[in-house]
């Protein structure tokens, strides 16, 4: 596999649009659309690496100088990512408490939103739905293990 088709598998795991990968690298979709399709093959090492960062891959991976996607480097900031944490850097305690807990509470929420949406297909879930439970003989049942399974079966 080239470096283009590794682009764009990277992308569409990653569930960006070429618009969405060419806005976060600072560049037009039409680059995007060229690298996928393998018309450029002179892309700046720069950009190489940024898009590695964004595709949450090693830029070996992208290049097709590796097959492991394992991103052994330290990860990339966009210039609004650094601005956000200079910032975050200059303001007080109560400044960051309060950034902290908004951005836990944001977190949480496209944490929530992710978990609607099963990975698995409907029709590939059959063989993990519980066929059957019983109530454990082999040790005594407490209250907080009733409620586990009360709130697992629930879901």
């Amino acid at each position: 596999m080239g470096m283009a088709e590794r682009i764009k598998e990277r992308r569409l795991i990653m569930k960006y649009t070429q618009e969405e990968l060419a806005e976060k690298l600072g560049l037009q979709k039409s680059a995007i659309a060229k690298y996928e399709n393998g018309r450029v093959e002179n892309i700046k090492r720069s950009v190489i690496a940024h898009m590695a960062s964004i595709l949450e891959c090693s830029p070996a991976y992208l290049m097709g100088w590796s097959e492991d996607t394992n991103m052994n480097q330290p990860i990339l900031m966009t210039k609004s990512e650094e601005e956000h944490l200079l910032k975050y850097r200059s303001i007080d305690d109560k400044g960051r408490h309060t950034v902290d807990t908004i951005l836990q509470m944001e977190y949480n929420r496209c944490e929530q939103e992710q978990s609607k949406i099963s990975p698995i297909p409907q029709r590939d879930r059959a063989h993990l739905q519980v066929n059957a439970a019983h109530q454990r003989t082999d040790i005594e049942v407490t209250d907080e293990m009733k409620q586990f399974d009360d709130a697992f079966f629930d879901e």
